[in-house]
Parts: structure tokens; C-alpha cells; sequence
């Protein structure tokens, strides 16, 4: 199997996963809303349920936000810039997510760590499995980023490359 097949295997399973958190948390909130207002009888355990898989697809969603670069940037400025340069910029604005991302996994992993000594109160599994997606969070993007790098060097180096500005572009 070629390396972009199995990055775009991975994407896929990423974006599978997220939208199966998605229907679980609509799912879990709206039975939380028909046991309380139509039972008159909460289910205790649907809240934290939810939270837990709203903070992995937001993980999950953000680190796909890396590869299509749909974060919000402040992008005046760069535009008038040629385009080599402007690729030049992203590339070094790149390395310094990449060593954020990097830093918040190092944390991250520790933190999760540290939660996993103490059980959630409602679901009873370890906090380390909420505090988990933020390392996990910080890894994904780190690989997405680099793929984005990698393909932006090629761009650098190719006579006949495509525009730069492809926000929507899937670069894995």
C-alpha cells in the first residue's frame, strides 16, 4: 500500500470516527432532553457522555482543519506577497505549529497520565480517557502538518506548480 493511500486511509478513518461521536452526542442529548422534560427522570450519566465525545470530535475536527488549513488566519498580508515567498512564509509558520503541536503533545501525555487516577463520577471510566484527545489531538495534527509541509516543499521546488491559495485542497 503507498504512503499517501495509507495517509488517506487514516484520514478516512478519522473522519468516520468523528461523525460516529457526532451522532452519538446528538443521540445521548437528545435522550437526555426526552428523560428530563417528557419522563421527568434525568439520566445521570448522558451529560459527561456527551462531553467526552463533543471534546474527541473536536479533536478529531481540528486536526483535519490542519490538513484543508481552514483555521481562521490573518492572511492581508501574505497575500500580497509573491509566491514563493508566500510559501516560504507558511512553511516557516508551519514549523512553529509543528513545535507547539509537539509541546502540547509531550504535556498532553502527561496530563493524561495524571487524570487517569481519577474515575468520572457519572460514566466511571478514567479522566485520562477526556484528557487523552488532547495529546492525541496534538500528534494527528502533527503528522497532517508535516504532510502539508512536505507537499509545500515540492511546491516550492516545481516549476510548474498550482496556485498556492487552495484552502479547500485535501493534501493528503
Amino acid at each position: 500500500m503507498a504512503a499517501s493511500s495509507r495517509w488517506r486511509s487514516l484520514a478516512h478513518i478519522e473522519e468516520t470516527l468523528a461523525a460516529i461521536l457526532l451522532v452519538f452526542a446528538f443521540i445521548v442529548i437528545a435522550l437526555q432532553i426526552v428523560t428530563r422534560f417528557v419522563f421527568r427522570d434525568p439520566m445521570f450519566w448522558t451529560e459527561e457522555a456527551a462531553r467526552y465525545a463533543f471534546v474527541w470530535l473536536v479533536a478529531l475536527g481540528a486536526a483535519e482543519g490542519v490538513t484543508s488549513r481552514t483555521h481562521i488566519t490573518m492572511d492581508i498580508v501574505p497575500r500580497m506577497l509573491p509566491e514563493r515567498v508566500q510559501l516560504l512564509l507558511r512553511l516557516v509558520l508551519d514549523l512553529v505549529v509543528l513545535a507547539a503541536l509537539l509541546v502540547l503533545v509531550y504535556y498532553g501525555i502527561f496530563g493524561a497520565m495524571r487524570a487517569h487516577k481519577v474515575m468520572s463520577i457519572a460514566i466511571g471510566v478514567p479522566e485520562s480517557w477526556l484528557y487523552g484527545a488532547l495529546p492525541v489531538f496534538g500528534l494527528l495534527a502533527a503528522i497532517r502538518i508535516l504532510l502539508v509541509m512536505a507537499r509545500d516543499v515540492r511546491l516550492l521546488f516545481d516549476s510548474g506548480r498550482p496556485a498556492v491559495d487552495a484552502p479547500s485542497e485535501r493534501y493528503l
